[in-house]
């Protein structure tokens, strides 16, 4: 053999004999450097797939480990103290008692009470006929123990809510039309405005809203009148604990408060649970990255596949140089760890750059938490150390090809398959899906769920990869088609070496995140949009006194017109506390506090009938007499189920600090979604609330006419001040944004994934190229013009992208109509239009891709090509 010349690649060297080994490292490096240098703009898709996963991964885990460390370092402004106390009724002497014997022991160091309460607001310009609802909270002077009430312009001091001042989110501002200066009445009182809250401590994050947050002093709150019999207020007392004293206390109140109705709740559990919370999103959301990554991965296997594949003949010769198989692997390994490093540090530099838009994106959250967002370590290690594993690992299987290479490939052009089962590439797959499980366990924090996601993805891959087969059979006939372009482009898709797989694979993943996640959207916004009909109730009032139903009955008749007259319900409040039945025998409130949700305060009614959205299940229905005996009561049938609840069995409430012994008679179900006549868990036979004090809630059909609406609604709070008006056509709008949110978030996932799909789409057009050239180049010699070819080239991928969207709008609908049948207990309807829609839009991509991907196959000369061959 011919030595090679000082130009055949070994740096102007002869080449090195076996006995200098061709394994050496400089002899690896050098030739992984020159494969790199030589077909860097096809291997440049591999590190672009591997950068986008790793830019996921790093990006969500530092955002949230970032949050973590912003709040962690200020866990008190949580909760505003070190212990908070809650209660639903006014605390008792034994309360107090307790506080003040702990404060004079020194275990207390400072007291505050606070109250919160859902009302309804108002200009006090008599011009200005609207209202809205608010969440109000009267605090006292050392509110807050810790953090900072932060204004938009000034400093928060107490005085300001001294002689009814107030202090507004700057949301209702803009709702009322009102500005700092202004005067809003709470109850009948005329309050002014004296500040705009940028930020409050102690406010629930995230948690659902009746409205913007307002605050006034805790002694002004008794001249509202808002605090009648039945009133929703929440009453508070934080505490500020030294820190060795902190757990001793919380579990001393805890014991000591354990039949007093009182929440006992410490900052270090706020924080564990909200540690554990975002520990959770952060390994749930890691995953998507993840899933990202292994899509990533899937397109560099199929990389990695073809170029092996390319290289055929620079592997024999090599070979016929004396480099044996693990020396060639070595190099091709090297090359994979270069490329992987390069993606990886390409994804830390696009993590960085989604991480400063961050604070664009969530605005005041972060001045909230105070929050300084950045790449952290801990997430740089994590991404890079996966993107190196899954480009190892994905690559690894496809690069064992290499071993079946001969020398005598030189004089032939195709691999012949191993005579024998190829044991080493079988346990080279099986060690591969072992470390991609225990890579999606690490990422998710647990080996079920890592279990889990694999699983799922195999099993999703299968099913894809099924429909795409069926798919593909289905428009084999269109080979007989009498257009030339179609008969061309349906046997490519079927070709041997074809691409088909992976794209269905990828592409169908992220069709179906996004398909799905809208079909599902639209349901749940129909079903709500269907629930709050012409016919349903639109508004409820809360907190009517027994003094006031009749004549607010007879005023919204009046303001109604023609619609039906407000049904009027009869509200209290209980707690069970005790349950001596066959299955389950609870002597004492401590006992069904160990019950978890049992123990919880119900919102209980009595009635002599069934309402039309109620089944009775079990029991018998009492008659329209009052019970003369022992009380009865009728349970929905979820007690029964959680908590072995049964006909016969005796339950003891706690109502107004009463305690109401009853009998349990009958067990209901209650259609939820359709709450015109309520919906209530427990509900007594007639009788023992007589002559109980307490208040009414009422649904009611308000005027279509938004002006209308608006007016009576006004009028309403003007007479009634204590009632809060519940307008649910707004409560609608604000579900509708929490879903458009959570809508918006599944689909920027989906988006992702669809993204890395048209990646490895394109990732896929490119190396096939040369065997597209080389076709191009026999057709153009027989006639074809270049728009022939480009019909071909659109065609296929038009073919390919139709299928691709057909597959996953076939999982999406299947996920659509499990979530909402097992998950949400929605009436599932289809969403043809948003199938159709998905479905050519996919389609339309994928063929646009694909053909601007090949625009080189219809520049390239026949006759340049045929002579290269």
């Amino acid at each position: 053999m011919t030595p090679p010349s000082p130009h055949d690649g070994f740096g102007g060297q002869a080449p090195p004999s076996p006995h200098d080994g061709f394994g050496g490292r400089g002899f690896i490096f050098r030739m992984a450097v020159r494969e790199i240098r030589s077909s860097w703009q096809r291997l440049l898709f591999f590190f672009v797939c591997i950068a986008i996963g790793v830019a996921a991964i790093i990006a969500l885990r530092s955002v949230i480990q970032s949050v973590r460390a912003g709040m962690s370092q200020q866990a008190q402004t949580l909760i505003a103290s070190d212990i908070l106390l809650t209660s639903n009724r006014d605390f008792t002497t034994k309360v107090l008692d307790t506080l003040a014997a702990e404060q004079r022991a020194g275990r207390i160091t400072a007291v505050s009470q606070a109250t919160e309460i859902p009302t309804m607001v108002r200009p006090a310009d008599p011009g200005k006929a609207v209202t809205r609802m608010v969440e109000l909270r009267a605090v006292q002077r050392d509110f807050p123990l810790y953090g900072t009430l932060s204004l938009a312009s000034g400093t928060y001091s107490h005085a300001m809510l001294r002689d009814h001042g107030v202090v507004v989110r700057p949301e209702l501002l803009s709702q009322l039309d009102m500005k700092v200066g202004d005067s809003l009445l709470i109850g009948n009182i005329p309050f002014q405005i004296r500040g705009v809250i940028a930020s409050e401590p102690g406010r629930s994050l995230g948690a659902f809203s009746l409205g913007p947050r307002v605050i006034i002093d805790y002694d002004a709150l008794a001249d509202t009148g808002l605090l009648s019999f039945g009133s929703r207020a929440s009453r508070q007392i934080l505490l500020r604990v030294p820190a060795p004293a902190l757990d001793p206390v919380t579990t001393s109140l805890r014991s000591a408060f354990v039949n007093e109705f009182v929440g006992v709740r410490s900052y270090r559990r706020s924080e564990d649970q909200m540690g554990q919370n975002l520990t959770r999103a952060e390994n749930y959301l890691s995953l998507v990255g993840l899933v990202v990554l292994i899509l990533g991965g899937i397109g560099v296997s199929s990389v990695t596949r073809v170029f092996v594949q390319q290289k055929l003949r620079s592997i024999a010769i090599l070979k016929c140089i004396g480099a044996s198989s693990r020396e060639i692997l070595a190099v091709y390994m090297t090359q994979v760890l270069l490329l992987g490093v390069a993606g990886s540090l390409l994804g830390v530099g696009i993590a960085a750059a989604v991480i400063a838009a961050v604070p664009v994106l969530v605005g005041n959250l972060a001045a909230l938490f105070h929050v300084e967002y950045g790449l952290t370590a801990a997430a740089v290690a994590q991404g890079m150390a996966v993107g190196l594993l899954v480009s190892v690992l994905f690559s690894l299987v496809p690069l064992l090809d290499v071993r079946h290479v001969k020398p005598s490939l030189l004089l032939r052009h195709d691999i012949p398959p191993p005579a024998h089962i190829d044991w080493v590439k079988w346990g080279v797959t099986a060690v591969v899906a072992a470390s991609l499980v225990a890579v999606a366990a690490w990422q998710a924090g647990s080996l079920r769920v890592g279990l889990m996601l694999s699983g799922g993805f195999v099993a999703t891959a299968f099913v894809l990869h099924l429909a795409g087969l069926a798919l593909v059979r289905a428009v084999q006939p269109l080979r007989h088609s009498r257009s030339f372009a179609l008969r061309q482009a349906v046997l490519r898709i079927a070709r041997p070496g074809n691409q088909t797989r992976v794209i269905l694979l990828a592409v169908g993943l992220g069709t179906f995140f996004i398909l799905g996640v809208r079909t599902l959207q639209a349901n749940l916004l129909q079903d709500f949009a269907v629930q709050v009909g012409e016919d349903a109730p639109d508004m409820f009032l809360i907190d009517i006194q027994e003094d006031q139903k009749d004549a607010l009955a007879a005023f919204i008749d009046q303001q109604n017109g023609a619609e039906a007259p407000p049904n009027v319900i009869p509200v209290l409040r209980a707690r069970v506390t005790a349950v001596r039945g066959r299955e389950v025998n609870l002597e004492t409130y401590e006992q069904v506090r160990g019950r978890g949700s049992l123990s919880r305060e119900y919102t209980i009614t009595y009635r002599p009938q069934l309402n039309a959205n109620e089944e009775l299940v079990q029991g018998r229905w009492w008659d329209s007499t009052p019970s003369s005996g022992m009380a009865e009561v009728s349970i929905e049938e979820s007690l029964q189920q959680r908590f072995r609840i049964n006909i016969g069995d005796q339950m003891q409430f706690d109502v107004l600090g009463r305690t109401i012994p009853a009998r349990v008679s009958s067990i209901r179900k209650v259609n939820w979604r359709d709450y015109r006549s309520g919906g209530f868990m427990i509900v007594f036979r007639p009788g023992p609330f007589d002559n109980a004090p307490h208040s009414y809630i009422s649904s009611v059909n308000g005027p279509r006419d938004p002006g209308a609406r608006s007016r009576m609604q006004a009028a309403l709070v003007a007479r009634y001040p204590n009632v809060s008006v519940i307008d649910l056509r707004e409560v609608l709008d604000t579900i509708q944004n929490i879903v458009d949110g959570v809508t918006m978030g599944v689909t920027v996932v989906g988006g992702l994934v669809l993204f890395s799909g048209m990646l490895i789409l394109v990732g896929a057009v490119s190396m096939t190229k040369f065997q597209r050239v080389y076709e191009a180049a026999i057709l153009k010699t027989l006639g074809a013009s270049s728009r022939l070819i480009a019909a071909m080239l659109l065609l296929e991928y038009g073919v390919l992208g139709a299928i691709a969207g057909t597959v996953g709008a076939l999982g999406a609908i299947a996920l659509s109509w499990a979530v909402a049948r097992y998950a949400l207990d929605l009436a599932w309807r289809a969403a043809p239009a948003i199938t159709i829609v998905g479905i050519g839009a996919t389609a339309v991509c994928v063929a646009a891709i694909g053909v601007l991907a090949s625009l080189d196959v219809l520049r390239h000369k026949p006759l340049a090509t045929l002579r290269a061959e």
